[in-house]
């Protein structure tokens, strides 16, 4: 009963956040039961520890657990992670986006579960495909042996990966563990220079890798026009920060919805903020 009392709320909020009333209806009875935190793609959104405390309190207090997102990581970044590694509860889990990472938090931190974040999926991404034919088969490539090895020598416990561009039944088959989806978007390419913050650099200082970063992105996004010169995109596509993104097509999210209803996706993820 109290699902379906909260269910017109989520729909709400998921239609203002995501701007598409059939996908928001198709959520609104999932409930959230954890909380995506950090940052996949750039090292300077990831949360200071005192952040991360009030987060965990906060999710706590709310019902939620918490899951910690990393990005590519330096060994300035390793260092900070493991500050943030220590507040994290037991059993928490920790998306990595990077192999050392993921060494990392099974050499040091065993309480935690390694996820194999989108990153390290490797899979073709281009919005400027229009159609399907000219799309290699959309292969997560985690079925093969070598892949399960390497997982289980860092203690890889769920994958996670973007909703493929053309996406049909088997997109989410050979999986060997608990698969979580990201969707409507899925990053499309990501740097080290940000767009954003250069904005307000001069000449060469624009495109330094390591811009006077003020968080500029949590307010600011590009649209790329669908319109090129002799051609279409068949996609929308974001330019948020160091990434770019692109939303997939209703026929993508109805072989998601499909996929969803057999049980070979465990969990979906969701942006909480209108990109």
């Amino acid at each position: 009963e109290r699902l379906c009392a909260e269910a017109p709320a989520r729909a709400a909020f998921w239609s203002a956040t995501l701007r598409d009333p059939a996908l928001a209806d198709w959520l609104a009875p999932l409930r959230p039961t954890r909380l995506h935190v950090g940052s996949e793609f750039c090292e300077r959104l990831l949360p200071e520890p005192e952040q991360l405390e009030r987060t965990l309190a906060e999710a706590s207090a709310a019902g939620l657990e918490v899951c910690l997102l990393t990005p590519v990581a330096s060994p300035e970044v390793l260092r900070a992670l493991d500050a943030l590694f220590a507040l994290l509860p037991a059993g928490a889990e920790v998306v990595v986006n990077d192999w050392g990472v993921a060494l990392r938090l099974r050499e040091r931190h065993p309480l935690l579960q390694a996820v194999a974040g989108r990153i390290l999926c490797r899979m073709l991404k281009d919005p400027r495909l229009g159609n399907p034919q000219y799309a290699p088969p959309a292969a997560h490539g985690f079925a093969s042996p070598w892949q399960q090895r390497l997982f289980a020598r860092v203690g890889i416990t769920r994958v996670e990966m973007d909703l493929p561009l053309f996406a049909d039944a088997d997109s989410f088959s050979g999986v060997p563990l608990p698969l979580g989806v990201h969707l409507p978007f899925a990053f499309v390419a990501k740097g080290r220079m940000c767009r954003t913050a250069g904005l307000a650099r001069p000449g060469p200082e624009r495109f330094a890798p390591q811009p006077f970063c003020h968080h500029e992105c949590l307010g600011l996004a590009a649209r790329t026009a669908r319109e090129r010169a002799g051609t279409q995109d068949a996609w929308e596509t974001v330019h948020v920060g160091n990434t770019v993104f692109c939303r997939h097509s209703a026929a993508s999210l109805a072989v998601l919805a499909a996929a969803v209803a057999s049980g070979r996706v465990a969990r979906l993820i969701v942006p909480g903020e209108a990109l």
